[in-house]
């Protein structure tokens, strides 16, 4: 059965890997827009960063879990 510590871990890294696909789309968005579509571009961006931050925050949550129990 994995630890608080490996359950831990294992988030940060789904995390990570979520931020990494987020951030992603946002440059193939940024890179594939029409002129004419500079809304879309601006609401995706603001849609995707703001699911960046939560992902952060997360991520931050559980790094301060793992210093908990390891203190």
């Amino acid at each position: 059965m994995p630890t608080q510590t490996e359950d831990a871990v294992h988030r940060i890294d789904q995390q990570l890997s979520e931020m990494s696909d987020l951030l992603r789309a946002l440059i193939f968005i940024s890179e594939n827009v029409e002129d004419h579509q500079h809304e879309l571009l601006r609401h995706s961006a603001v849609s995707l960063s703001y699911c960046t931050l939560d992902k952060i925050a997360a991520a931050n949550r559980d790094v301060s879990r793992i210093l908990r129990l390891a203190a």
